[in-house]
């Protein structure tokens, strides 16, 4: 059984998603956290969030008629539906909602039925585009926000496909060099049995992530060789 007191709130979804430069919603904090309240309340039992982001969302078949990019709609900032919050579970789902009054829209997808994820950039703007067995959407926002929203998918579906089944602790030690502010860590305290691993099947893209995340300026060199030294088990 979970400890309730180990949870994330919708508080922690969004400082989660801020702190790591995971989006933001342009019309405030109070906003955001309503969304994320909505992912909070509709999670199984013992169901927890392991990672958090935000961006804007559109589904394809809402989109018909407009400008097609490979074949799909292409979202644009001011024609999707407008900002959502997306989570991670250690279920293993992607589950995103959003706020509305008297009126809230929640759906998930199992990282299994994952079929595709495919980040597609411009100059400035860029989204991820999500294609499931059920649902195909995108995420909508700056090009490098983008980018870590498909790497954070991507990691997701690797592990689960991998054998791997996320812990309490997974996110707060995986991202703790990724970002400038302190490492994130859910009110609580981890058993200690709950330990990332790795291996080397999902080692190159976790490496690939921190240097991309070091070439744009997010960490240091020396983070950056420290991260690596740990996923290589050497410290």
């Amino acid at each position: 059984m979970i400890n309730k007191a180990q949870l994330w709130t919708a508080d922690d979804m969004y400082r989660f998603a801020r702190d790591n430069k995971l989006g933001f919603n342009l019309w405030g904090a109070w906003l955001q956290k309503l969304h994320f309240k909505v992912v909070a309340e509709s999670l199984l039992d013992d169901e927890f969030a392991v990672s958090s982001f935000i961006g804007r969302h559109t589904d394809y078949d809402d989109d018909e008629g407009d400008e097609i990019e490979g074949g799909q709609p292409m979202p644009k900032f001011f024609n999707t539906q407008g900002y959502y919050a997306y989570i991670i579970t250690n279920e293993n789902r992607l589950v995103y909602a959003r706020w509305r009054p008297f009126f809230h829209k929640v759906s998930s997808i199992p990282l299994n039925d994952i079929k595709n994820i495919e980040p597609i950039t411009h100059i400035i703007w860029g989204h991820v585009r999500v294609e499931s067995l059920g649902d195909n959407f995108s995420v909508f926002w700056t090009k490098s926000v983008v980018r870590r929203i498909a790497k954070r998918i991507q990691e997701g579906v690797s592990d689960i496909k991998n054998g791997h089944l996320y812990a309490q602790s997974t996110m707060s030690e995986h991202m703790q060099g990724f970002s400038q502010a302190p490492p994130f860590q859910p009110s609580g305290e981890p058993s200690p049995e709950q330990k990332i691993v790795y291996d080397s099947s999902t080692m190159y893209e976790k490496l690939s992530s921190a240097k991309l995340a070091m070439e744009e300026g997010l960490i240091s060199e020396a983070e950056y060789n420290d991260y690596k030294e740990r996923v290589l088990g050497r410290k």
